[in-house]
């Protein structure tokens, strides 16, 4: 992975400069809606257009320095709010958000639970219930 993560910190800024490009990353290569076991530099766009109505210099390489690349759509990626103390209702995910003993982390996002489709919040146990200081479950 090392070799993935030194060619991305080279390759970095080539690739954010080109257009409709909004972030890159390392990690598994997707295949439809499925991820692999194969290791990737992720380079993520607003919009996937067909190769033929991108120019060369548009078009992510297949590989950089003989790396699998992988383009995943995102769509827009925009800072819903700059004062992480405001109040937004109703509560989206991005937002930060945090349990009265800890300072703040993200809402992740919203998923359902799959037995009774209840909608639930997704994001990290010291973020939501700080039940744990990390160190073997015990409370605090």
């Amino acid at each position: 992975m090392d070799k993935f993560i030194k060619t991305l910190d080279r390759a970095r800024w080539k690739l954010l400069s080109m257009k409709n490009v909004v972030g890159v990353g390392v990690g598994p290569k997707q295949v439809g809606m499925n991820r692999t076991e194969q290791p990737a530099i992720i380079v993520f766009v607003k919009k996937k257009e067909p190769l033929e109505s991108l120019s060369r210099e548009q078009q992510v390489p297949f590989k950089i320095n003989g790396l699998e690349t992988d383009v995943i759509e995102i769509g827009e990626v925009r800072l819903l709010d700059v004062d992480r103390k405001k109040l937004s209702r109703p509560a989206q995910p991005g937002l930060s958000i945090g349990h009265y003993r800890v300072s703040a982390g993200t809402f992740g996002a919203v998923v359902k639970d799959r037995n009774t489709g209840e909608k639930l919040i997704l994001s990290n146990n010291h973020i939501l219930a700080n039940a744990s200081s990390g160190m073997m479950g015990e409370q605090q």
